[in-house]
């Protein structure tokens, strides 16, 4: 009886954004609980997912915060210790937007213990027709907090898997993910099992040739 080393890397996540902008629902597309009817949330909520990224696991710590007014300077405890965060708005609602730019970016910069990396998700695209905030005007305030931006759809599932993975990609290759310490596990393996296993089967393989 051998073991077999396992490394895991945390990565905690959170999404912030006024109220109804779909962090939620983009969370549950990503962890595979997605519902439509879903309400708002109340204070915080945690979900997980593990990612293979360059030949690394990591573990996705997603952090999903109440975008209401009244719940604001609560939220800034669940910021702590984030490695990544993706702010979200509704393209259909030009506020929501302008949201992220006076309040949402520096609340979470002030308040994080890491340098952490931004994403911008223009949710809702599947309402395209109905879009109030120009994409170029997003795309260059992105690029002036080096954020990534994308437009996605949590109703439609439109590049939800792909934008987490992409800031995943980004995470793994920047001087945080060297600072950290991964989570060791031991599985047990019976490698002379397998040997007899492997004997027996060209043994096998003689008696009918």
């Amino acid at each position: 009886m051998s073991e077999e080393k396992e490394e895991n890397f945390h990565c905690k996540i959170i999404l912030v954004g006024d109220s109804g902008v779909g962090k939620t629902s983009i969370i549950g597309r990503y962890t595979k609980n997605y519902n439509e009817n879903e309400k708002s949330t109340i204070g915080a909520s945690y979900s997980s997912k593990n990612e293979k990224i360059d030949d690394y696991t990591i573990s996705f710590d997603i952090w999903d915060t109440a975008g209401q007014e009244r719940y604001k300077s609560v939220n800034q405890i669940f910021y702590k210790e984030a490695y990544i965060c993706i702010m979200v708005y509704d393209i259909t609602k030009k506020n929501t937007f302008q949201s992220i730019k006076d309040y949402w970016h520096k609340a979470v910069k002030e308040n994080s213990s890491n340098e952490i990396i931004f994403g911008v998700a223009g949710n809702k695209i599947d309402l395209y027709e109905e879009e109030e905030v120009d994409q170029n005007g997003v795309q260059e305030y992105c690029d002036s907090i080096g954020a990534i931006f994308r437009t996605t759809s949590a109703k439609a599932n439109t590049y939800i898997d792909d934008f987490f993975f992409e800031l995943g990609k980004k995470f793994v290759n920047s001087d945080l993910f060297k600072r950290i310490e991964p989570e060791v596990k031991y599985k047990k393996t019976n490698k002379n099992k397998n040997k007899k296993l492997e004997k027996g089967h060209k043994n096998n393989k003689k008696k009918f040739c």
